[in-house]
């Protein structure tokens, strides 16, 4: 995991995150919310009791994994206990854990965090700015998929198209050798394919399959792929990569 300390979860002052979330603490300050705003059937009894009782950048990543168990009741969650909590979502994704049990997808999708009508100037300038160092934080090959992070910020509310001009400013290599490591590292041969995570709803996922196995993305590969100084081991993985978009597209 990136950047834990001794308390689960925590940031490290080293991590290049650092600053951002010490921001997020400052500009989402607020004070405990009269509610979790989750059914108590749903969670730990004493997680309930003591779940404002800690400061909030103290809160034990198992309190907040509990809350996510909880299903919102009622509908919707109050913006109150989300900006309460949010920091503290936001650092606990920094430091590599995942909020909620179910799947990181679910992690921003409780409130229409990415909307900037719900936030000060201030707060949206820094959720716009976490939502970006974090998706190209996630771009390295690593456990869990690319997908899933893209996923996770739609489902929060940022507009989708937005979020793959980002993707597609990658540079070519680095999204090469992550797209190879999320569908062919691991993959029984023969079996290797995109992978779309459950959770795109449409026309969503659509949108990502058609610019997955787009004809720009599709040259920016073959160029990599065919170019001199392209290092043999890279331009097999990305001659893998089209292989697969090819499949996915219906062409041979």
């Amino acid at each position: 995991m990136v950047g834990l300390s001794a308390l689960d979860a925590k940031l490290s002052q080293k991590d290049p995150l650092f600053g951002l979330i010490e921001e997020a603490y400052a500009v989402f300050a607020t004070a405990k919310p009269a509610s979790t705003g989750v059914c108590e059937c749903c969670t730990d009894a004493a997680i309930q009791r003591d779940f404002f009782e800690p400061d909030i950048r103290q809160l034990p990543l198992r309190t907040v994994q509990d809350w996510f168990d909880g299903a919102v009741q009622p509908w919707p969650l109050p913006q109150a206990t989300w900006t309460y909590l949010l920091p503290r979502l936001l650092e606990i994704l920094a430091a590599g854990e995942e909020p909620s049990r179910v799947a990181i997808e679910v992690t921003l999708s409780r409130f229409a965090t990415g909307e900037p009508s719900n936030w000060s100037p201030r707060q949206g300038e820094v959720l716009d700015r976490f939502q970006r160092q974090f998706l190209v934080r996630s771009l390295p090959p690593q456990p869990g998929a690319f997908d899933d992070i893209l996923c996770m910020f739609r489902l929060g509310g940022w507009p989708l198209a937005d979020l793959l001009d980002q993707v597609g400013s990658f540079p070519t290599a680095a999204l090469a050798e992550r797209l190879w490591h999320d569908w062919c590292a691991g993959v029984v041969p023969g079996r290797e394919d995109i992978w779309l995570t459950a959770f795109w709803e449409e026309p969503d996922r659509a949108a990502v399959l058609a610019f997955t196995t787009s004809p720009a993305l599709r040259a920016r590969f073959e160029a990599l792929e065919q170019a001199a100084d392209t290092d043999p081991e890279l331009s097999g993985k990305t001659r893998a990569v089209l292989e697969i978009m090819a499949r996915a597209s219906g062409r041979s």
